[in-house]
C-alpha cells in the first residue's frame, strides 16, 4: 500500500470508486502517461487503472478529455446498436470524480484520469504473425468506422498539425540548424536521406483527401487482445483521437508492424519489409473500413505508408539533434537508432511500392 501523502493514492480517493482502496501499484507499459493499477473491494474486487497525464505532451488535458469522452460515448451507442458481444471489454470507460467530472486536478496541478481495468486482455509489442497483424488492422478499421458518422462539432486537435508531415522536416530543419547538442556530424547522412525524400512529404496533402475521426497513433501496442481468444478487443491511448486522414492510421499500422526488426534495431540488414505482413494488414484494414473509404483513399494507402515512416524518421532524428526531449531512451544514440530503422523501412517501402499496391487493388 502507498502511502498517504502519495499523490495517486490521493487521487484516487477523488473518483467515484466502489468498496474500499485494497491495493495501488505501479502498472508499467506507458511511455507518455504515468499509470497505476487500482483495486478496490467490495464483496469481491474491482480494478481500475489509474493514469497521470503528461500535461507538457498535452498541455490542455480539457481538449483531451472533452475528445475522450465523447468518442467513448458515441462507441458505446454504436456498439450497443450494433448489439456487439462483450461490450464492457471492447471499449475505454471513465470513471468519474465524486463531483461528476472525467478528471481530477490535484492541489499541484496533476491531472489524473480513471478507467475501469479491462480483465483478460493483454497488450502485444509486436505480431505474432500475420494474424495479429491482421487483427490489429481490423480493429483499427472497425474504430474508424464506428467513428464514421461522428456529429459535430469536430474533434479538438489535441496534438496540432500531428500528422503534418512538412512541418515535422520543418522541425527537423530547424534542429539542423540549430545543432544544440553539436549531433549533426555524426547524422549528416541520416540528415541527408530524410530531406532527399523531402516531396514524398506533401503526396497526401495535395491529394486532398477527406477529414475523418483517426486514432493517429494506430499501431499493434495501443489495442489490447483478448487472452483467450487472441482475437483484438478493445482500441486504446485515445488522447490522439482526433480530425486527420483515414490513411495516416493504415500508414501509421505498416510503419509499426511491416518488419519484424526492433524499432531500434541496430543491424539494419535485419530491417526487411515483409509483404506478407503489408497484405495481412491491408487486407485486415480494408475489412473494416472498405466500406466507407474513397476509391482515392484506397489508391493512396501505400504511399501513406511511405509518408508515415519518412514523418516518423524525421521525428526521432529531430528529438536525437535536440537531447532526447520527446522519446525516452534507454542508451545513448537510441534515437538516431530509431530513425535510421524508419529511412531503411522507407528504402524497403520504396522497392516493393509497386507490387505492393498492386496486391492492395485485388482487396
Amino acid at each position: 500500500m502507498a502511502l498517504a501523502a502519495d499523490p495517486a493514492l490521493n487521487a484516487a480517493h477523488a473518483f467515484a470508486t466502489p468498496g474500499t482502496l485494497a491495493a495501488l501499484e505501479p502498472f508499467p507499459g506507458g511511455h507518455i502517461h504515468a499509470a497505476h493499477l487500482v483495486t478496490y473491494r467490495r464483496g469481491g474486487t474491482t480494478r481500475f487503472l489509474l493514469q497521470q497525464l503528461n500535461t507538457r505532451v498535452f498541455p490542455h488535458p480539457e481538449q483531451v478529455m472533452g475528445n475522450i469522452e465523447r468518442v467513448t460515448a458515441h462507441l458505446a451507442k454504436a456498439m450497443a446498436k450494433a448489439r456487439v458481444r462483450d461490450l464492457d471489454r471492447r471499449n475505454l470507460s471513465l470513471v468519474p470524480t465524486r463531483q461528476g467530472a472525467t478528471w481530477f486536478q490535484d492541489a499541484d496541478g496533476r491531472v489524473w484520469r480513471l478507467y475501469h481495468f479491462i480483465e483478460g486482455a493483454v497488450a502485444r509489442a509486436a505480431p505474432r504473425d500475420v494474424e495479429d497483424a491482421a487483427a490489429a488492422a481490423q480493429a483499427f478499421g472497425g474504430f474508424q468506422r464506428l467513428l464514421a458518422d461522428f456529429p459535430d462539432p469536430a474533434l479538438h486537435a489535441t496534438i496540432p498539425d500531428f500528422h503534418f508531415t512538412p512541418g515535422r522536416l520543418k522541425a527537423l530543419e530547424e534542429a539542423v540548424d540549430t545543432d544544440a547538442l553539436g549531433r549533426c556530424d555524426a547524422a549528416r547522412t541520416e540528415i541527408e536521406k530524410v530531406f532527399a525524400t523531402h516531396g514524398l512529404a506533401h503526396a497526401l496533402i495535395d491529394a486532398h483527401l477527406p477529414t475523418r475521426v483517426t486514432h493517429n497513433d494506430a499501431k499493434i501496442s495501443n489495442l489490447l487482445f483478448d487472452a483467450q481468444s487472441g482475437a483484438g478487443l478493445c482500441v486504446v491511448d485515445l488522447d490522439t483521437v482526433m480530425p486527420g486522414l483515414a490513411v495516416y492510421d493504415f500508414g501509421d499500422l505498416v510503419r509499426s508492424m511491416a518488419t519484424r526488426a526492433a524499432e531500434d534495431e541496430r543491424d539494419l540488414s535485419q530491417v526487411k519489409l515483409d509483404p506478407g505482413l503489408v497484405k495481412a494488414i491491408a487486407w485486415g484494414y480494408l475489412k473494416e473500413a472498405g466500406a466507407f473509404l474513397s476509391s482515392v483513399e484506397r489508391a493512396l494507402l501505400i504511399t501513406a505508408a511511405r509518408v508515415i515512416v519518412l514523418e516518423q524518421a524525421a521525428r526521432f532524428l529531430a528529438d536525437h539533434l535536440q537531447g532526447d526531449l520527446y522519446y525516452r531512451i534507454s542508451r545513448p544514440g537510441q534515437n538516431l537508432d530509431r530513425a535510421r530503422t524508419q529511412i531503411r523501412l522507407l528504402e524497403e517501402l520504396d522497392a516493393h511500392a509497386a507490387s505492393l499496391e498492386r496486391e492492395v487493388a485485388k482487396l
